[in-house]
């Protein structure tokens, strides 16, 4: 039999090649769009890591000196270099993007701001504030990168961006209301807060104070006591040696290195301790999770032992006191040292290394 013939109008065939055509069009003209979009990105970020200062100040500097930089505008960054001066640069922007040193814009957003920059004896000051906030000015912002001499110290403050500072020896003061704080490689006591993002530290020396009401707290090599809180996240301390109190009711606490006092505190999460160099005290508090603690040495150490909650896991040794599942009280090595450890919300467990 012969197959019948299938009749289809031609109509109906020009409907369909014109859909395939349109819909190659569409396809294509999509596909030109996101390159060209790739393409500009591209071209912006390439702008934006090579873009100029607006305005560029230079102070000589013959011996330590103190920083004051302030910016309701936007972030400020400050680092140290092998010179003897001081170079403030000034990046002035406008609807997302940098003023050049010769743009007619210039005077109208400086309209919107108190600037100075200017040195008094071996103060260096740098500061950009906002006369009002209207809407005129919102799109508009000044922020700052700072070179300077190692030994400087620094009181830098943000209300409208992160701050970095790095590389720099003296007395810090560092906050940021409207973003993230990151230092790196300071020496001297620094005390750093953000209420707007992250504090983040790492190769600090001196005694340090972190705090974050808008999110985590972390440090990374440092040598000197540590003070850090935050209430947005979690607290981080790695590779200290120093006495800690640490304290965090948006998430966990993590502590590791030499102590030789431990105060630590969590409403948000656990609490684990990696220390060695106990001399003083550990006090370890959870109410959102377990604690954890490992003490280096810690069977050698004569210790006073207060730990309750659901489960205490513990090995002891040479122990006279008070043992149940959950709650161990007495001392080990004929005590000496304080161990404190509560949890609402895990168990305690406690191990002791060489």
């Amino acid at each position: 039999m012969l197959a019948a013939a299938l009749y289809i109008p031609e109509s109906y065939i020009f409907d369909i090649e014109n859909r395939y055509v349109m819909k190659t069009l569409a396809s294509t003209k999509s596909s030109l769009i996101i390159a060209l979009l790739m393409m500009l990105l591209s071209c912006n970020a390439y702008t934006n890591d090579d873009k100029l200062p607006t305005i560029t100040k230079s102070f000589d500097m013959d011996q330590p000196g103190t920083l004051i930089t302030i910016s309701s505008g936007g972030g400020i960054q400050v680092e140290s270099h092998d010179q003897k001066k001081v170079e403030v640069q000034i990046y002035i922007r406008k609807n997302g993007k940098v003023l050049l040193p010769e743009s007619p814009q210039i005077d109208e957003v400086l309209e919107g701001y108190d600037l100075e920059v200017e040195k008094n004896g071996s103060v260096i000051t740098a500061t950009a504030k906002r006369k009002s906030s209207t809407r005129r000015w919102s799109n508009t912002g000044i922020y700052f990168k700072v070179y300077v001499p190692r030994e400087m110290s620094c009181s830098v403050s943000s209300h409208g961006g992160s701050v970095k500072v790095k590389g720099v020896t003296g007395t810090h003061e560092i906050s940021s209301s409207g973003g993230s704080v990151k230092i790196e490689d300071l020496s001297g006591s620094t005390d750093a807060r953000s209420s707007g993002g992250s504090v983040k530290a790492q190769k600090l020396s001196g005694d340090t104070h972190l705090t974050s009401s808008g999110g985590s707290v972390s440090l990374e090599k440092s040598k000197g006591n540590v003070f850090a809180r935050s209430s947005g996240g979690s607290v981080k301390l790695f590779d200290i040696h120093g006495d800690v109190d640490a304290e965090s009711s948006g998430g966990g606490v993590r502590i590791e290195g030499e102590a030789g006092l431990v105060r630590a505190e969590s409403h948000g999460g656990s609490v684990q301790v990696d220390v060695y160099g106990l001399a003083e005290e550990m006090h370890l508090q959870s109410s959102g999770g377990g604690v954890k603690a490992l003490i280096r040495n810690g069977k050698n150490l004569g210790l006073d032992l207060d730990l309750k909650s659901t489960k205490v896991n513990i090995e002891l040794e040479d122990f006279s006191g008070q043992v149940d599942k959950n709650h161990v009280k007495g001392s080990m090595n004929d005590g000496g040292i304080p161990v404190y450890m509560r949890t609402s919300g895990g168990n305690i467990s406690v191990l002791f290394e060489e």
